[in-house]
């Protein structure tokens, strides 16, 4: 996996990846966020509980943080663990910093060189949301008391819908809003009931 990822990262910096090109795909209309996010990170936000991004997205973690910035989300709060190109004066992409980061160490191996995570490793609650079966193990290596899994299944739902329900707490089907997760956040925080 981690040659897969080189070799990939390698391709996009021969091919002269310029943050210009990212600036085209953040602000294309093919980027968007599930119906309901503004209001879970605004949440967040409000109630100084930290949000981690962990991605292993071939284009970086520079496209979530310009992403975010762009529709004023990007809170302090907020923690980007992904790949990170280094860019030159003109930039243009040069190198990707270590760590690299893919879908078999998305855990605690992969944060514990990151600020974030001395903020982070004495909090005893989590909630996990992801979108793969093989996200569940970002918690791995973590300390905690309390985590509510929640998995987001969006395609092959009759193929891999006894799976999730084995691995996740909550299973939200067919690429769905996030109000259930919002109305979680409201119980905890204000002991409002769940619908």
């Amino acid at each position: 996996m981690h040659t897969w990822w080189t070799e990939h990262f390698n391709l996009l910096i021969e091919s002269k990846l310029n943050k210009k090109d990212l600036d085209k795909v953040i602000t294309s209309e093919n980027i968007c966020l599930r119906d309901g996010s503004y209001e879970f990170i605004k949440t967040l936000h409000t109630n100084n509980i930290p949000l981690i991004i962990m991605s292993s997205n071939g284009l970086g973690g520079d496209t979530i943080s310009m992403f975010l910035e762009k529709e004023k989300r990007l809170y302090n709060n907020i923690h980007i663990i992904s790949n990170t190109y280094i860019w030159d004066k003109d930039g243009f992409a040069i190198d990707i910093k270590k760590t690299i980061i893919h879908v078999a160490n998305k855990d605690e191996t992969s944060i514990k060189d990151y600020p974030v995570f001395n903020k982070i490793k004495a909090r005893k609650n989590v909630i996990l949301i992801e979108d793969s079966l093989t996200d569940v193990d970002m918690v791995k290596g973590f300390d905690y008391d309390n985590i509510i899994k929640i998995g987001f299944i969006n395609d092959n739902i009759e193929k891999h819908l006894d799976s999730y329900k084995k691995t996740f707490d909550v299973v939200i089907l067919n690429d769905s809003d996030m109000s259930y997760i919002n109305q979680l956040l409201d119980y905890i925080i204000n002991n409002k009931k769940v619908k």
